[in-house]
């Protein structure tokens, strides 16, 4: 892959940063089935986090691909059979924003936590890599991809 940095001669708004970092925020809410947060069915909240053909991705530290669905049906359907939604809370830092000649590419780093255990235990970690574009000004994925640690516990 190449390096986020790469397209310094392209620029992003503040306005387009802060849109992106909303779109991760919602991404994540609807994820988690926060519908206190949000109104609607998560499922359908999540899936339009995408463009229409969007591609979602988990990936063994490897590079093989665990899990995928591409397109609004797949995604809907994915969430839909999550297995831990309501037990799973996500938790994303560092999100690096940069341009991207389709429009941007982000970085961030994931624990997502079982919340359905006392004490809440880690359940995965890894980094997502995402490139996202706007279309009449409304910033989607276009490819969000999840890359599991190594070690990450439920990394099989």
């Amino acid at each position: 892959m190449t390096t986020l940095s790469s397209n310094q001669n392209l620029s992003l708004s503040e306005k387009d940063r802060l849109d992106i970092l909303n779109l991760n925020s919602k991404h994540f809410h609807s994820l988690d089935a926060l519908t206190y947060v949000l109104e609607g069915d998560p499922a359908e909240t999540w899936a339009s986090t995408f463009h229409p053909n969007g591609l979602f991705q988990t990936l063994a530290a490897d590079g093989k691909v665990i899990f995928q669905a591409q397109g609004r049906d797949e995604l809907i359907d994915a969430h839909r059979n999550f297995p831990d939604i309501s037990t799973t809370r996500h938790w994303i830092c560092n999100v690096l924003i940069e341009p991207h000649s389709i429009g941007a590419r982000s970085a961030s780093y994931i624990i997502a936590m079982d919340i359905g255990v006392n004490p809440a235990a880690i359940i995965r970690t890894g980094t997502y890599d995402d490139l996202l574009s706007a279309r009449d000004g409304v910033w989607l994925y276009e490819k969000k991809v999840l890359i599991l640690d190594a070690f990450s516990p439920k990394a099989e």
